[in-house]
């Protein structure tokens, strides 16, 4: 597939194994070497929602690898990108035809979009990027659409391996209570597919009424078989955190109480009532102490704390949070060189 959509589902396992290891090798290289790699590309930044460290993990970064960084607001600073059927006169631009004539100006389109600009229609937003890539002749990096989440994956497989180094490891990837229902399923979504790829021991726990995509789960239990690891799904916190080593405990909202269709309205109500039956799901020190007595808490950030993590969990020295933002800048540079430069990997 055409630049970096959701390469956690589509890449080999040993492709993608092969990308964690360059990702960290890239992480050392001398910063002459890194300026080579991609000064004087043009890259295309639109942000349909609200964003901190992909925002700054990127723009920063590639500034200063002589990355020409064109920030595009598709709310007021451009004609919104739309599909066919979602069009409005001199309000909207159709897709195909912005990555058409983006394709002639720069050299990658990175772009951010789920839940309210999608009109919270699981997959709407998935589909847009992949409309951008039918149409863009450069590629299209997915900087978190409702499905998935890659950028974040490859930091979070970066900073596992550089806590435990190549070794098999349980993971727990964890539905926690947050005072809003808003977060997409991108994150645990990708992680589980990253973790599936490298043998892991796998739990994924959370309440009834927020199991993820059953497509995606089975192609994780897929890769977990073919990697020699194991994917199990538990309804009971306590019971899944026992001897875990990595504990990726966040929110995401509940799939069966999303809008059906583009217009429809989600069933709050119902997403409230299910969200405040679990209030229990927080990651605190009690429950921390039923896990591997080297285990890491991890989380994409920002993080409900108080809700999804208590202080004393993510200020902790177990706490790996901020260690995954500082990869976030490494894991994007390499997916960029990968995309743009291929040979500056080798």
């Amino acid at each position: 597939m055409k630049g970096w959509i959701n390469p956690e589902a589509y890449m080999s396992l040993a492709e993608y194994q092969r990308l964690v290891g360059t990702a960290l090798a890239f992480k050392s290289v001398p910063w002459e070497r890194k300026n080579a790699a991609l000064r004087g590309r043009a890259v295309y930044f639109m942000f349909f929602n609200q964003s901190l460290r992909t925002r700054s993990s990127f723009q920063t970064r590639l500034a200063k690898l002589g990355v020409i960084p064109v920030v595009l607001d598709p709310h007021t600073g451009i004609y919104t990108p739309a599909s066919p059927g979602r069009e409005i006169p001199y309000a909207t631009e159709r897709i195909s035809d912005v990555a058409r004539v983006l394709s002639e100006y720069g050299d990658a389109i990175a772009i951010r979009m789920y839940g309210e600009p999608a009109g919270w229609v699981y997959g709407e937003a998935h589909r847009a990027m992949l409309e951008f890539a039918e149409w863009s002749k450069i590629p299209i990096i997915n900087m978190e659409c409702d499905m998935f989440h890659p950028c974040q994956a490859l930091a979070d497989m970066m900073t596992i391996r550089e806590k435990f180094g190549p070794t098999r490891r349980k993971i727990v990837i964890s539905w926690a209570y947050s005072g809003s229902w808003h977060k997409p399923v991108a994150v645990p979504q990708s992680t589980l597919l990253a973790s599936a790829n490298r043998a892991f021991n796998i739990v994924l726990a959370h309440p009834e009424g927020f199991e993820l995509d059953e497509d995606v789960v089975q192609l994780a239990r897929a890769k977990a078989l073919e990697s020699g690891g194991t994917l199990t799904v538990s309804h009971d916190f306590e019971e899944a955190l026992v001897d875990a080593d990595v504990v990726y405990a966040k929110s995401w909202c509940s799939l069966q109480h999303l809008a059906k269709r583009f217009g429809d309205a989600v069933n709050e109500a119902a997403m409230t009532v299910l969200f405040e039956r679990n209030r229990h799901w927080i990651f605190d020190s009690e429950k921390r102490s039923g896990t591997a007595p080297n285990s890491i808490y991890m989380h994409c950030l920002p993080a409900d704390r108080g809700q999804e993590v208590t202080d004393e969990v993510i200020d902790g020295d177990r706490s790996a949070v901020f260690a995954q933002a500082s990869n976030r800048i490494h894991a994007q540079n390499a997916a960029m060189v990968r995309l743009l430069n291929p040979g500056a990997l080798e």
